[in-house]
């Protein structure tokens, strides 16, 4: 159970075998190690990337966290991943003034530094800073940073390249020109519901923090001002607002991890999201995907791969978000985040059981076992069963006093583990993003179906609201949270 089927297949990579031998012997003799200890600095090591510190540190490596201005205190907050709880770091550095400052700061510890990595979207362009002013720590095309941040920027760079690419308007003022592109262009309609959609999002930003659905112009104004002017989920204020086409098919994400330019996918999950509170996309649930020939899976990551060369990306992993149309039989890109996939981590150790890597392992690999790196395939080979991310949802709020139905869940066929990002005393709000979330529960079995009856059995509980017990809002009741096997 939960292995991937072994196949003795020749793996073929851009690079060849000479230049790749190279590559590696420069990296590690491209220092004077002394009797310093090795160590790997991990840029906002919050969300998945506390889960790379934390493996980090199993690996041996001495970690320094940087901190960047973009890591608000509502990010630095969010509860760890359970297994990281213990996490510290042996410094703890942030980006003040500069890049220069900053290298210097790095420069000058006591440590072997033989890796910088970023651990999450906050923290992507001030590692792409640093990284521009480190020779000899990979990075990528610094001229491109912008196009990997800014969702306007990223979307007509990948147009540039002949990628499809969606349909877009860049916003700051609603005006006539406005409201002329989504007339004319995207075929939005006054106040008729029937026409086509528009998307509206931050130009910046990550997960559906501020995305709406608008089926008409008068919603389209109502989700630009509810946008324009207010602080993302990272703190920083939305300076304009992206408009784009409403894209029908399935929503799915190819996880990568790249080195020099040759990039490999270490996970496609396929989105399950929804209208959910007043929100317009919660994720409900993310299922490990596999079709039954491959070709949708070959054709999604030879799609996302020339976009992250589009995109400059040559080194780190990322996380990209597509399509697949309806209408086209294709991908298209929706966005890509240069970093990991975020969730706390959540994901790391199912897609270690089922596929024997994940994007984790293969960041640390990339520099500390790099013949591992070399070794794995193009893209995951086929597994057994079924594998998801089942994402909680509650439509309560108030403080969480208990979880009675808990015990049937964790005895359920497929249950692997639960990640609670709310304890028991704590304050559950109702689910409008990732932030708001009480949690994940993962599933996986040999039998795809069972994993399905669990899904819908765990969420019947949280709609018919016996899930989660909830006390006065002004009792902060602290009970002991349930022994449960966490990450």
């Amino acid at each position: 159970m939960y292995l991937a089927q072994k196949k003795q297949e020749k793996l073929t990579t851009p690079a060849s075998a000479s230049q790749r031998l190279s590559l590696f012997k420069s990296r590690k003799d491209a220092f004077q190690k002394g009797d310093r200890e090795d160590a790997v600095v991990v840029v906002d090591p919050v969300s998945s990337g506390a889960k790379l510190a934390y493996d980090a540190t199993r690996r041996g490596y001495k970690v320094v966290a940087v901190y960047t201005p973009s890591a608000p205190a509502k990010v630095l907050s969010m509860p760890m991943p359970a297994c990281c709880k213990g996490l510290t770091f042996d410094k703890v550095l942030y980006y003040r003034e500069s890049a220069e400052e900053l290298a210097k700061e790095i420069l000058e510890l006591p440590y072997h530094i033989v890796a910088i990595q970023v651990g999450c979207e906050s923290g992507v362009e001030y590692y792409d800073k640093l990284l521009d002013i480190m020779p000899g720590y990979p990075g990528n095309s610094f001229d491109l940073s912008e196009c990997r941040r800014d969702k306007y920027l990223m979307g007509e760079r990948v147009r540039q390249t002949g990628l499809r690419a969606v349909k877009q308007l860049e916003v700051k003022h609603w005006d006539a020109s406005t409201l002329a592109y989504l007339e004319e262009d995207l075929g939005v309609l006054p106040d008729d519901t029937t026409g086509p959609w528009c998307v509206l999002k931050p130009t910046r930003s990550a997960g559906s923090d501020g995305v709406y659905i608008a089926k008409c112009l008068r919603e389209a104004e109502e989700a630009f001002g509810r946008i324009f002017g207010a602080a993302d989920v990272f703190g920083e204020v939305n300076q304009s607002v992206l408009v784009q086409e409403f894209l029908k098919g399935t929503e799915y994400v190819v996880d990568s991890v790249s080195v020099e330019g040759d990039h490999k996918c270490v996970a496609i999950w396929e989105y399950e999201k929804g209208p959910r509170n007043g929100a317009s996309f919660v994720y409900h649930a993310m299922r490990l995907y596999q079709s039954e020939d491959g070709s949708r899976e070959e054709k999604m990551v030879d799609y996302m791969h020339n976009c992250l060369t589009a995109l400059g990306v040559k080194n780190g992993p990322s996380h990209g978000e597509l399509m697949w149309l309806d209408g086209e039989d294709a991908p298209c890109l929706i966005e890509v985040g240069s970093r990991p996939h975020g969730g706390e981590g959540t994901y790391v150790e199912i897609n270690e059981k089922v596929l024997g890597f994940s994007q984790i392992s293969a960041m640390l690999d990339s520099f500390d076992k790099p013949y591992r790196w070399r070794r794995l395939p193009k893209r995951p080979h086929r597994f057994a069963g079924g594998v998801m991310e089942y994402h909680m949802i509650s439509s309560q709020e108030g403080i969480l006093a208990g979880l009675p139905r808990l015990d049937e869940v964790t005895q359920m066929r497929s249950f692997d583990l639960i990640e609670q990002k709310v304890e028991i005393g704590g304050q559950l709000e109702k689910t409008t993003d990732f932030l708001t979330t009480p949690g994940a529960i993962m599933l996986a079995h040999d039998d795809g179906r069972v994993v399905e009856e669990d899904c819908a059995a765990i969420r019947r509980m949280e709609d018919d609201g016996t899930f989660y017990k909830i006390d006065d809002p002004h009792a902060m009741l602290k009970i002991a949270s349930p022994n449960l096997k966490t990450l």
